[in-house]
């Protein structure tokens, strides 16, 4: 009796930890947000160079943030399995932090110093070559070492930069210097990286099965693309003036929908002549994505002239 009674109240605790389990996994799948994040603009308009390297520092490490402070965290590295079933959000966190590294190293490159020849802040240095660049399903050992910890140092680093541009002639003081040619060289990285999206989504080898984790990876790198544009708008009002309203309209509109762009199942329709009788959520992706590289392009041409 006693041995038979010991077997019920272990199959019982495996039982309860198996539920459990699923109850996280339709909880994560349930109420993991991968549509209608938006950027959000600092109370008050950058005036001086303090405020727009915090407007700047701001709009390159919100996404980052908001998935390493969302309800379920970073999934990437949950070792509960639930990257290979909850892939939606996990795809989407992969695209932000893609997306996160490249957007580290232009910024720190333009915005951060006088010129070319002018060294590199260090804080902006560690942020994009050993946090960002740390591997995003690391889980670490006894939480040290792991993603959350690496990238919320990089954040940290970039508010650490913002908080030294003060204008004062001191060691510890920083820069913040963006020229025309700096917003021109920023527009070229968006204008790549959404190409590279295009590219991703144009790969006719994606199955059924696997285009939703392309369309959520692709919303995230949109979603730093996004920020990382209208952190710029904020702090340059030429930039609209100079290239147009109409087209930074539309661009914002554009990425807008590529945020709403959520289907309750996402399907890919057909891959070859694109004649299925199933709707194909990927090309539809692409063309948003395609007006929003055509507008950059318009924009950093006519910053250009």
């Amino acid at each position: 009796m006693a041995l038979s009674s010991k077997r019920t109240w272990i199959v019982r605790g495996i039982g309860g930890l198996v539920a459990v389990y699923v109850l996280y996994l339709l909880a994560v799948g349930l109420f993991s947000t991968v549509a209608g994040q938006s950027y959000k603009a600092p109370a008050e308009a950058p005036t001086d160079d303090a405020t727009r390297a915090s407007c700047i520092a701001e709009a390159l490490v919100q996404p980052l943030e908001e998935e390493l402070n969302g309800l379920f965290g970073w999934l990437p590295n949950d070792i509960l399995l639930v990257p290979r079933i909850i892939d939606n959000k996990t795809s989407f966190q992969r695209g932000v932090i893609y997306a996160t590294r490249s957007a580290s190293e232009v910024l720190a490159r333009t915005a951060a110093r006088f010129g070319d020849r002018d060294t590199l802040p260090y804080m902006l240095v560690d942020a994009t070559q050993k946090h960002f660049a740390y591997a995003e399903d690391a889980w670490g050992w006894w939480f040290l070492y792991n993603s959350e910890k690496r990238f919320r140092e990089g954040i940290a680093d970039w508010r650490l930069w913002a908080s030294r541009v003060t204008g004062e002639q001191t060691k510890q003081a920083q820069v913040y210097n963006l020229t025309t040619s700096d917003i021109v060289e920023i527009m070229n990285w968006a204008i790549k990286t959404m190409e590279y999206t295009l590219g991703v989504l144009n790969d006719d080898k994606v199955g059924h099965f696997y285009c939703d984790n392309v369309i959520y990876y692709v919303k995230g790198i949109s979603r730093v693309v996004d920020n990382v544009i209208e952190g710029l708008l904020q702090c340059d009002s030429s930039i609209i003036e100079r290239g147009g309203k109409e087209n930074v309209d539309e661009l914002l509109k554009r990425l807008h929908m590529i945020s709403q762009f959520n289907p309750i199942y996402v399907v890919g329709g057909s891959y070859g002549v694109g004649d299925s009788f199933w709707p194909n959520h990927i090309a539809a992706m692409a063309r948003h994505i395609d007006v929003v590289s055509n507008r950059l392009s318009d924009i950093r041409n006519a910053m250009e002239k």
